[in-house]
């Protein structure tokens, strides 16, 4: 009896103990498929997150409010900057050499209307970067490009305009010149901005950047910048600016100078200097926030604030390629003869002059004035 009890017990003690071997080292094994149970779900909520972040949190008001100011910009800036284009097509036969600079300018504003605007107002509307990193890099391109290769046109403006008035005998800007000096401007300045491809790009969350990185190697190329493609330029205007003024003002006011110089500055080249003071004036005021930014702006991982700051700083820099057409027509009579003739079905409907250019450099100018 003894014997067949304790055969019982071994019997019964040894599953026992199996079975409690079994369920302490289930919860071993099994650990590891709880933990990556547990560790699964927090990954779901980022793709909300990350609608929320590439939206820059916007408000709709706000989305509207850029949409409708692109857009009027827009609309002036591709209508003006064409419609100049083909004024001053339409007048080969009396063009002067600052007509040249002018269509050159026109071209670029409309690069930018073209290839950068539309695409920038698509960003904020979606909210997020939908064309890939080439076409994120070559879009901050045209829009580092266009400012510069337009603020050495209007130096070029203003050396023309300073040799024709102060010094007319002693150097001329020729139309061969001026066409070189243009093609230098926009050749220099493809090269000099070669390396915004290189800082831009979208990133892994569909954002194409806003501003240049916060690297050593972006700030000393924003320095650069600045200083190379806005500060000497805009220095060197105003200092040319400054001597034609002093000129202007000094054969007005002297009536002996006046009397007896040969140089007696015509009321024409007078008009078109006001027009040029008043166009310099503006494009520097529209894109020194631009260049200033650069520098100094917000943490790009706050979405809200740099993007709204970005809305703002191409909001105003791009008014200033609807500005310029508006002024043409405004300080130019010469310009609103050539738009009237342009809009005219025929020629029998409206009188056809061959002397209507952004500047009054005809034939006729030519033979009244040395």
């Amino acid at each position: 009896l003894d014997h067949s009890t304790d055969n019982n017990n071994v019997s019964f003690v040894l599953p026992t103990l199996l079975l409690l071997l079994q369920n302490k080292s289930y919860p071993k094994t099994s650990l590891p498929t709880a933990d990556h149970e547990m560790t699964d779900p927090p990954q779901e909520p980022r793709p909300s997150r990350n609608r929320t972040v590439l939206q820059y949190e916007l408000k709709p008001g706000e989305i509207v409010s850029a949409s409708m100011v692109f857009g009027v910009l827009w609309l002036i800036s591709i209508f003006g900057n064409s419609l100049v284009c083909l004024v001053i097509h339409r007048s080969r036969r009396t063009q002067s050499t600052t007509n040249y600079f002018v269509v050159s300018m026109a071209c670029a504003d409309l690069l930018i209307s073209v290839g950068s605007a539309p695409l920038v107002l698509l960003q904020f509307t979606s909210g997020r970067w939908m064309l890939g990193n080439v076409m994120c890099k070559l879009v901050r391109y045209i829009q580092y490009f266009t400012p510069g290769v337009q603020i050495y046109v209007l130096l070029s403006i203003c050396v023309d305009r300073f040799y024709t008035i102060v010094y007319p005998l002693s150097f001329k800007i020729s139309r061969e010149k001026a066409k070189k000096m243009i093609v230098a401007a926009w050749i220099f300045d493809l090269a000099f901005m070669s390396p915004v491809l290189f800082f831009y790009g979208s990133n892994e969350d569909d954002h194409c950047n806003f501003f240049l990185p916060g690297s050593w190697e972006g700030a000393i190329y924003s320095i650069i910048h600045l200083l190379v493609v806005f500060l000497t330029p805009s220095i060197l205007i105003i200092l040319f600016y400054q001597k034609v003024i002093k000129y202007i003002w000094r054969i007005g006011t002297d009536g002996r100078t006046v009397r007896r110089t040969t140089n007696i500055v015509p009321r024409t080249k007078v008009k078109t200097i006001k027009m040029f003071l008043m166009l310099n004036f503006v494009f520097l005021l529209s894109w020194l926030p631009f260049y200033v930014v650069q520098l100094w702006h917000p943490q790009e991982t706050d979405y809200r604030k740099s993007s709204l700051v970005f809305m703002a700083i191409t909001w105003i820099s791009f008014s200033s390629s609807a500005s310029k057409p508006t002024l043409y027509s405004v300080y130019n009579p010469n310009f609103r003869r050539g738009m009237k003739e342009t809009f005219c079905m025929s020629s029998m409907k409206c009188y056809r002059s061959n002397a209507y250019t952004i500047t009054t450099s005809s034939r006729i100018a030519k033979k009244n004035y040395v």
